[in-house]
């Protein structure tokens, strides 16, 4: 049988809400809260915190309290059962205490908690930690093997350079060298025997992998092949030195490759001239784009353009960017982290997405009443109201 209890933090908990207080003089913890139950009762009948306690939706009143110079501040932590309205109305409610006693008093919403929220998190770590033990007590034969090989090439790979970066053991020992984008690119070619790569661990390419390139005989970049291999790639020929460029089948990436993909792919590697010309093709098709975009955002009376055009270059995959009316960049964000912290940035105004508008995704920017947004591709079937300009990069 399971016991409820109505003072203590139990099973039936979905939300905490969390406050912070200010008071002018130095109270102690029952103070609080008798203020807290005092000036509250009778504001709302069905939320009185009395009656909410008696009956197990509500938990007990939490305070962490201290006092310094005759001020004491600290955190109020109220455990509710109640549903998402009624706690956002108790969380407000709470907000109108002014006085603790004859002290002036000022408690201010943090954050209202979803604690089940952080269970799902928890229990799915978990699931992801027992799915993991399971597999490593249940391999297969072959997969035995495969992780036995694994294991010998992550033996070879050693730490190359002041930066210590990821590279195959022959690599100041051959002529040749190649270049990849991460750690698990060198493991993946090892397992071919191609032992003379080098990470360049992203779009900075280090110092020493710029001096080695001038040493080697041959230089190939392997990359992967997708917009963030094509930003590794511009960095480096207009930093290395480069003799050969090789590119991942388009969508993959150089760690997911097979034997025979990385063979060919290899094989199928275009001298750099080729590349550049390659690469003015895609520039001038571009340039087509830049002067639709300036037309819209001539339209939004921007002058100073080439703020946004450049932002298409540098945005880093899978994030955002945002700027003001004048252009002054606010944040560069995931695209992910968007719906927590884009209220951060009022002032936002114009906004480029590495990524897909969702429909979601536009409601909260109208609410936020951005003009402009930049973006990959959007939602299948997504209207774009007349209020807002959306550009396709």
């Amino acid at each position: 049988m399971i016991k409820i209890t109505h003072n203590t933090v139990d099973f039936t908990t979905k939300y905490t809400i969390e406050a912070k207080f200010k008071i002018k003089g130095v109270v102690e913890k029952s103070d609080i809260v008798g203020a807290i139950f005092g000036q509250t009762e009778g504001l709302l009948l069905d939320l009185d915190l009395r009656d909410l306690q008696k009956s197990g939706r509500i938990g007990r009143i939490e305070v962490e309290n201290e006092s310094k110079e005759g001020i004491s501040e600290g955190i109020i932590k109220i455990p509710s059962s109640l549903t998402r309205k009624e706690t956002a109305l108790l969380a407000a409610t709470i907000e109108t205490v002014s006085r603790v006693g004859p002290c002036e008093a000022e408690i201010q919403l943090i954050e209202i908690r979803d604690v089940r929220e952080a269970k799902r998190k928890q229990i799915i770590e978990r699931a992801a930690e027992l799915l993991k033990e399971w597999d490593e007590k249940s391999l297969e034969p072959s997969e035995i093997e495969e992780q036995i090989d694994t294991d010998i090439k992550l033996g070879e790979i050693i730490s190359w350079g002041p930066e210590s970066l990821p590279a195959g053991p022959n690599i100041d020992s051959n002529s040749e060298v190649i270049l990849v984008e991460g750690r698990a690119d060198v493991l993946n070619l090892l397992r071919i025997g191609v032992k003379n790569t080098v990470a360049v661990q992203g779009t900075q390419v280090p110092k020493s992998v710029i001096s080695l390139t001038k040493k080697k005989e041959s230089v190939i970049a392997f990359l992967d092949g997708d917009r963030g291999g094509t930003i590794i790639l511009n960095e480096l020929l207009q930093v290395a030195k480069l003799d050969y460029v090789a590119r991942a089948p388009e969508g993959y990436e150089v760690e997911e490759l097979t034997r025979k993909q990385m063979i060919k792919s290899l094989q199928n590697k275009k001298p750099v001239r080729a590349t550049r010309g390659t690469k003015f093709i895609e520039r001038k098709e571009h340039n087509k784009k830049e002067s639709h975009l300036q037309r819209l955002l001539k339209k939004l009376k921007v002058k100073n353009y080439s703020i946004i055009e450049e932002s298409f270059e540098k945005i880093e995959p899978g994030h955002s960017i945002g700027f003001n009316k004048s252009l002054e960049k606010l944040f560069e964000i995931p695209v992910g982290e968007i719906f927590e912290k884009i209220k951060d940035f009022k002032g936002a105004q114009f906004l480029i997405i590495d990524g897909i508008l969702t429909k979601r995704l536009l409601s909260l920017l109208l609410k936020l009443k951005i003009k402009f947004i930049a973006c990959k591709n959007k939602e299948e079937d997504l209207r774009i109201p007349e209020q807002i300009i959306v550009f396709f990069f």
